[in-house]
């Protein structure tokens, strides 16, 4: 059976939901899927990156009220989905709206970022392992998905770039600080095993591959000890690398180009700028701009 039509029987026979809001449900996903369908991913293969950057994408577009009903319906219909075992995780467990004031979670300070990036990691296969981690994500603003992904052949270690299958299969080259080039290398100099080019770069202590909650893990424990009293998500650094380079001028395409972002009103919201403001930034940074 199809997941939305089955998604629509759920509503109306398990949850007693009238036929309008089943409807309203239903429609919040037929649209989506849509979106991904250009994309060639179907509602079953997605990540919570995926999610948020759709989200990011129609942010703009509907009122904050109309987004924390489509969050709800994306939220109902996975738990169905992993409930009849259609799926093996739930990518939407986690899934927040925003708040009553419309404001997504931020990015770090420069204050913050700095914490993460001076701090004093232990010379150890894990402190230089979460060292190249932190670097890695500042300096290419890479999804936690694409980073615990990467393969050493995926590294050009001369070129200082990194080659990324996003969304879509969609592959990106992007470059990457010689400062996260040194540390990824000298994390893979210390590690006894794992060192072919198809061998993922960033494991656990034991050898696997990093999953999406391990980094998380090793981002909490990093903030505690650098002061950083509040959550910090792998995202809330992808959306710092964004921040910190529109904040310096960079051209708003070559930006969206390297988040991976099919749409510019989802770059606005990473950016967590109006788009006057994007406007701005870009006609002053813009060679070809005339103010």
């Amino acid at each position: 059976m199809d997941s939305i039509k089955l998604f629509h029987d759920f509503l109306l026979h398990e949850k007693r939901y009238s036929i309008k809001t089943a409807d309203s449900y239903c429609l919040d996903i037929e649209l989506m899927r849509r979106y991904f369908a250009e994309l060639d991913l179907d509602l079953t293969e997605l990540s919570k990156d995926d999610l948020k950057d759709y989200l990011g994408s129609i942010y703009s577009e509907v009122k904050a009220s109309s987004l924390r009903r489509k969050i709800v319906s994306i939220r109902q219909f996975y738990l169905l989905l992993h409930k009849r075992k259609i799926i093996e995780d739930n990518p939407a467990l986690t899934l927040t709206g925003p708040k009553k004031d419309g404001v997504l979670p931020g990015a770090l300070t420069r204050e913050e970022m700095a914490r993460l990036i001076e701090y004093n990691y232990p010379q150890n296969l894990k402190g230089l392992r979460d060292r190249a981690i932190i670097e890695m994500l500042y300096s290419s603003g890479v999804r936690v998905g694409e980073l615990i992904s990467l393969k050493i052949k995926d590294m050009d270690f001369k070129g200082k770039t990194v080659s990324v299958l996003g969304k879509g299969k969609k592959e990106r080259l992007l470059p990457v600080t010689s400062q996260a080039i040194d540390s990824i290398e000298n994390y893979l100099m210390k590690r006894p095993t794992g060192k072919e080019k198809d061998s993922i770069i960033f494991c656990n202590l034991k050898g696997e591959p990093l999953t999406e909650r391990g980094v998380q893990y090793i981002i909490d424990t990093l903030a505690k000890n650098c002061g950083i009293y509040r959550k910090i998500t792998p995202h809330m650094l992808r959306h710092s690398f964004a921040t910190h380079f529109l904040e310096n001028g960079m051209n708003l395409r070559y930006l969206q180009s390297l988040l991976g972002h099919s749409n510019l009103s989802t770059t606005e919201i990473y950016t967590h700028l109006s788009i006057e403001e994007l406007t701005k930034v870009y006609r002053k940074a813009h060679p070809g701009s005339k103010n």
